[in-house]
């Protein structure tokens, strides 16, 4: 299902999660700072079909927010709420809409 831009309301922050990384003493590439970026987004449910095509392949999406494209980076992570007691998402499908927004699918894995 795809979300026109004249239907979103933009009511809720969400934090995009980036990451700074360093080199250790055996030459690999470790995070060193975590980066929280906070943006409005509108939280739309998952679709069913995309709930049932994802479980087949052991996803199991939470939600799905909808944000400006020019304010999508690239990161594979959120935060919503934008808060530190948010809970932390894995970004796993990005969808650019005819219009000025991306769609951001998400779920939350075990520990996370």
């Amino acid at each position: 299902m795809r979300y026109k831009n004249i239907n979103a309301i933009f009511n809720k922050t969400i934090d995009l999660v980036s990451y700074t990384y360093k080199e250790d003493e055996l030459g690999q590439m470790i995070p060193d700072q975590t980066i929280y970026r906070t943006v409005y987004a509108a939280k739309k449910s998952v679709p069913q079909n995309e709930f049932f095509l994802c479980g087949q392949n052991g996803i199991k999406p939470s939600a799905m927010f909808l944000v400006r494209t020019a304010e999508y980076k690239g990161e594979s992570k959120l935060r919503y709420p934008a808060n530190d007691s948010g809970s932390v998402y894995d970004i796993y499908r990005v969808y650019d809409t005819a219009g000025e927004c991306t769609e951001l699918y998400c779920e939350v894995r075990a520990g996370g």
